[in-house]
């Protein structure tokens, strides 16, 4: 899955949340004379102590960790951080979730407790994060007022890449219904159906997420040149597609921020 992360997160993403600590050399001798009771004191100290006041935080957390560049390469969760009742944007998250166990293929809904560590170490975070509550774990997540519905076509308006061809003057126009866990249609010569790995529904582009599984197809023969022509390119580009967004009445389908899918809800007028 590739994620839509904001450009200035890939700038800020490595200092988020971490703090280069420093020391002086005229610390560490002072320290160095100091009774041994009292170097274990400082050193040995209760991590819950070493914390401030904790506040309560809902995230989403993706299905698939991503590559990101920490201390040291890593492989980070992502996650969309839930605020004043409404999701935010899909980043970075460098840090570990106590208590939460993480499985890669759904989507996690969880109540978490944030609080700034005190005195953290050198190149260590400056936060810690524990679970409270796993509210929700599902690989599709819908909007309540979904225009996704299984009695929905979408009949295919627009086609990145396609010369010369309208797809809606097509004898029988490609079309795609998307509900639950699967999607059908037709796509200009022949049905086709799969499964939906991972749907993450938002009113805002940048927090929608879309991981389509291998497409299935019936096996007729294709005699019009142009109904060929989408079929192959809408499978290639439902094959790249990331994200989704309705805009009534439209179905919109990108890959990052490129438009590569338009269908019109068949039963909009």
């Amino acid at each position: 899955m590739k994620f839509k992360l904001p450009a200035s997160l890939l700038l800020t993403g490595l200092l988020s949340g971490l703090l280069v600590g420093c020391t002086s050399t005229s610390q560490s001798a002072a320290e160095t004379n100091d009774a041994s009771t009292d170097y274990d004191a400082r050193t040995h100290y209760d991590q819950s102590a070493n914390t401030a006041a904790a506040k309560m935080e809902t995230y989403w957390v993706a299905p698939e960790r991503v590559a990101c560049q920490g201390v040291a390469p890593m492989q980070c969760l992502v996650v969309n951080k839930m605020v004043d009742g409404k999701t935010s944007e899909w980043q970075f998250f460098y840090n570990d979730i106590a208590g939460f166990e993480y499985v890669p293929g759904s989507f996690y809904k969880l109540s978490v407790e944030t609080s700034a560590v005190k005195s953290p170490a050198a190149d260590a975070s400056s936060l810690s994060y524990k679970l409270v509550d796993e509210i929700d774990k599902t690989p599709r997540y819908y909007l309540d007022n979904t225009m996704l519905i299984e009695s929905r076509k979408w009949n295919l308006k627009q086609l990145a890449g396609l010369k010369g061809i309208n797809p809606p003057e097509l004898p029988q126009p490609a079309n795609i219904t998307i509900a639950g866990g699967r999607f059908s249609g037709f796509a200009g010569c022949n049905n086709m159906f799969g499964q939906i790995q991972h749907l993450f529904e938002a009113t805002d582009l940048n927090n929608s997420l879309l991981k389509l599984g291998p497409i299935g197809s019936t096996l007729m023969a294709c005699a019009d040149p142009k109904a060929n022509a989408v079929e192959q390119k809408l499978h290639q580009a439902l094959g790249m597609v990331n994200a989704l967004q309705v805009e009534w009445p439209f179905l919109n389908m990108y890959q990052n921020d490129e438009l590569l899918i338009q269908f019109v809800a068949e039963d909009w007028d």
